[in-house]
């Protein structure tokens, strides 16, 4: 099963496509659960664009409406790879430095230096992140 998007083509780029969100039913992957996982993509930005990378070239033109598709598999992993790491580098340095009896000023330095270590790293590790393009 995958959770599917309707988006509108508004400029092809050499290495990524500019994507606006449109108006759809649900997809037979969120009938079940009564609403779209991916609603918040048009709820929090109806106007707004997003880039979509792409590694291999592409014919679509500025004006077409695709699919933007994710596996179930895919969104859980992506989840993953987007607060795994924050969480843990937020974590890990509050554990470290309670077992370690720092003070609690040097483990709230310690969890925000973690927490922008854990977000520069989810930020890299989910760019690699595939979406199949479907006309």
């Amino acid at each position: 099963m995958s959770c599917d998007r309707l988006v509108e083509v508004v400029a092809v780029h050499a290495q990524y496509l500019t994507v606006r969100p449109v108006a759809q039913t649900l997809c037979s992957a969120c009938e079940q659960v009564g609403h779209c996982r991916s609603d918040w993509f048009r709820q929090k930005s109806p106007n707004r664009t997003f880039e979509i990378p792409v590694t291999d070239p592409i014919s679509v033109n500025a004006g077409e409406v695709v699919t933007l598709s994710l596996g179930h598999h895919q969104l859980s992993e992506l989840v993953i790879r987007v607060y795994a790491p924050i969480l843990a580098c937020l974590t890990v340095p509050i554990i470290v430095g309670q077992s370690q009896g720092w003070s609690e000023m040097s483990q709230a330095g310690a969890a925000v230096v973690g927490l922008s270590l854990g977000w520069v790293v989810s930020r890299h590790w989910s760019k690699s992140f595939q979406i199949r393009i479907n006309r």
